[in-house]
């Protein structure tokens, strides 16, 4: 489908009533004449190219994922088995999609959920389930499907090296390094689940910080799996109960209920400055700022050079991206739809109101957000948030669809309402 730019999302007015055209003058064969050349015409021209639409079926179990021109589906088989479909998506052309190879997936027993993506050359699977332990990780050729190898454990979409996490029984665990072209572990680090948090860069997760009950805080770096730096930052070297996250360049700690947080330097785990917040739930860069967000809503942006308050709202829970010097925050809707609007980054202000959307893709290359809404049964509105202009921009009109959308940067697919899924082949 040639997604064509219909403007900005707002109300069109009506236009009224227009005069009566007047009355036809001149000699009726002039105007035979004139309608024969311009049939003419058009039959001579070259037909317009037909939209590219594409459809697969699909169960109703079936998960999809895209990446550039291609299409992935994992859906489960008999038993604990699964299969991984990969199909390539023409720039022209309607009607089924052919295979373009498929790939049998040895799934846990109890598969909650999976996921895909690709990393160089190569398709990862992840197949999780709610038992500790028993998830695992496939990797495939992305060209011809052939395997590659698989780990126990869950994968992190970090780059080169990718990031796998192995937990056993007892709640202990390891996060390794796996060479994503052979599977090889490179490096390993014991961690405890409630005891690791990691930094991401825009470039992927470069920091692992680890927080054990009792001892040193650690940080290791994810890429070279060297340890940069062990302090114990506990009060008297007691062991009390701290949560620690990495936010930009610092170590962000909260004691004492979630309420006083203090704040270390990443690279050294030097004393940098203390506040306190009521009942923080995580935190997050938000442009200049560092944004804590609370554990019954609400936003507070603090400076990170001193922790003092630059500005507080209570209503959106959610802080999605930053876009120059705008902040697009999202309180929940009804379904999978938010109601997203757009702050000022430096005073917490609102600048735009966008709607009520679900987002469907983030491109991390260009920060380009899709999104669709309802526009009555078995259409939606498909739309870009654009944040630095605070406004939105419409691009089609969708129809058959019934949800369950993904965007990427170059394929866009839908479930339709007979249960197959839709692909269209998204406009530059």
């Amino acid at each position: 489908m040639a997604l064509i730019d219909l403007g900005d999302v707002r109300e069109e007015p009506v236009a009224g009533p227009r005069d009566r055209p007047p009355r036809t003058v001149g000699r009726p064969a002039r105007i035979v004449a004139v309608l024969v050349v311009a049939l003419l015409t058009l039959a001579g021209a070259a037909a317009p190219d037909r939209p590219a639409f594409f459809t697969v079926p699909t169960a109703p179990t079936t998960t999809a994922f895209v990446h550039g021109d291609r299409v992935f589906l994992v859906a489960p088989t008999e038993g604990s088995a699964g299969e991984l479909t990969a199909y390539a998506v023409p720039a022209r052309g309607r009607g089924p999609l052919t295979p373009l190879w498929r790939a049998s997936l040895s799934l846990p027993t109890g598969v909650g959920a999976a996921s895909a993506y690709v990393v160089g050359d190569v398709v990862v699977v992840n197949a999780d389930t709610s038992r500790d332990g028993a998830a695992r990780s496939y990797a495939f050729d992305v060209a011809t499907g052939r395997p590659r190898w698989d780990l126990p454990g869950s994968l992190a979409s970090t780059g080169d090296p990718l990031l796998l996490y192995a937990g056993v029984r007892d709640g202990s665990g390891t996060v390794s390094a796996v060479d994503p072209a052979t599977g090889r572990v490179r490096w390993s680090v014991p961690t405890l689940p409630d005891a690791t948090s990691f930094r991401f860069r825009p470039d992927g997760l470069d920091r692992i910080v680890l927080n054990p009950s009792a001892g040193p805080v650690e940080v290791w770096d994810a890429r070279s799996g060297q340890r940069l730096v062990s302090r114990d930052l506990r009060p008297d070297g007691l062991s009390v109960w701290q949560r620690v996250q990495p936010v930009g360049d610092l170590l962000l700690m909260v004691r004492q209920n979630a309420a006083l947080v203090t704040a270390y330097g990443l690279a050294e785990l030097d004393r940098r400055w203390e506040i306190r917040l009521g009942l923080v739930g995580y935190f997050e860069s938000c442009g200049a700022l560092i944004c804590a967000h609370g554990q019954t809503g609400g936003i507070t942006a603090l400076d990170p050079a001193t922790g003092a308050t630059r500005w507080r709202v209570t209503r959106w829970g959610r802080m999605l991206t930053t876009q120059g010097d705008r902040l697009l925050v999202s309180e929940q809707a009804a379904g999978n739809y938010e109601s997203y609007t757009v702050l000022d980054a430096a005073t917490g202000r609102v600048a735009a109101d966008l709607g009520i959307w679900e987002l469907i893709g983030w491109d991390p290359a260009d920060g380009r957000l899709t999104a669709v809404r309802p526009a009555g049964t078995g259409r939606l509105v498909l739309g870009e948030l654009d944040v630095a202009g605070g406004r939105v921009h419409r691009r089609d009109l969708l129809t058959g669809v019934s949800g369950n959308c993904q965007a990427g940067r170059e394929v866009l697919l839908c479930r339709m309402l007979g249960g197959e899924y839709g692909v269209w082949r998204l406009a530059g």
